[in-house]
């Protein structure tokens, strides 16, 4: 079973300026309603087989995920896949009349390992996590473009 999810928004900015935003996994936390945090741990930056780990939180319940960057298309696609739970999150760069657009996709496949799926009844984080992993996506593209509009 693969559940996908996916955020789109127009941004006033240069792709050149939004790719370089949204490969900087370290700056992550500034617009994400869960990230605190990332850092590359093996291989060359925004390449594939690239590893790092991204720090989240959500309420009390803090968690790390290892990351691989499986597909990037420079200037145009980032796509990196996480550990538990087995997802794709996927960041899209396309010019436009007025700057640029952004659409952030994620992939969720696979059975969440047992404690992913005992968190998750658990409540803990959130009673909806799809509902509120999509509105966090939302969340944190406006954020990313309220960012890239500054003046």
């Amino acid at each position: 079973m693969v559940t996908m999810d996916l955020a789109t928004i127009d941004v006033d900015a240069p792709p050149s300026r939004v790719w370089d935003l949204v490969t900087d996994i370290a700056g992550y936390h500034r617009f994400s309603p869960e990230n605190t945090g990332g850092r590359w741990t093996g291989g060359e930056p925004v390449t594939v087989g690239a590893t790092f780990t991204g720090s989240n939180r959500h309420r009390l319940i803090r968690w790390t995920t290892h990351c691989t960057v499986v597909d990037v298309v420079p200037g145009r696609r980032f796509s990196f896949e996480s550990d538990e739970p087995k997802a794709r999150w996927t960041y899209e760069v396309e010019p436009t009349a007025t700057g640029s657009r952004i659409t952030e996709t994620r992939e969720i496949y696979g059975t969440p390992v047992l404690y992913v799926r005992l968190v998750q009844r658990s409540h803990l984080i959130g009673s909806n996590r799809d509902g509120l992993m999509q509105q966090g996506m939302r969340d944190t593209l406006a954020a990313m473009k309220a960012e890239l509009e500054k003046r």
